[in-house]
């Protein structure tokens, strides 16, 4: 006859159990232990109460319609496609932007910088109407 076992608290073992089928890693923890407190809610919350502000590490999330916005993979090639552009200037014009294309783009948006954008190469000269005498298609 085949006996059956019951598992009831006087005969199971959860330290065994867990020791025979649980994982254990050896290894030092990678985990980062620095920024515990920003993520324990507890003491999100104290501080929220005590202070009255959000916390300055959360997302404030934006809203609106993007219905007119391209796919993910357009706008990745769009910015692969501008760093290039970027890293094709001369080392120099870069340095100039601290090898920051965002400082680039807001340098060419203000229309005050115009003179120096020409004379580092970013832009063209405007081209001014030549003055060639106006002939009459009647002559």
């Amino acid at each position: 006859m085949k006996t059956i076992l019951v598992r009831n608290p006087y005969n199971f073992d959860p330290d065994l159990l867990s020791l025979s089928t649980g994982l254990e890693c050896p290894e030092p923890s990678l985990t980062l232990q620095s920024s515990k407190d920003d993520c324990d809610l507890n003491l999100i919350v104290d501080r929220m109460v005590k202070t009255g502000e959000h916390v300055p590490q959360a997302r404030i999330e934006d809203y609106g319609d993007f219905s007119g916005a391209e796919d993910y993979h357009t706008l990745m090639n769009k910015l692969i496609d501008a760093q290039d552009a970027f890293s094709s200037l001369d080392a120099p014009v870069r340095e100039r932007f601290n090898n920051d294309p965002g400082q680039l783009f807001h340098f060419l948006n203000n229309e005050n910088n115009r003179q120096e954008a020409i004379k580092l190469g970013l832009i063209t000269q405007p081209e001014t109407p030549s003055a060639a005498p106006i002939t009459n298609a009647s002559e």
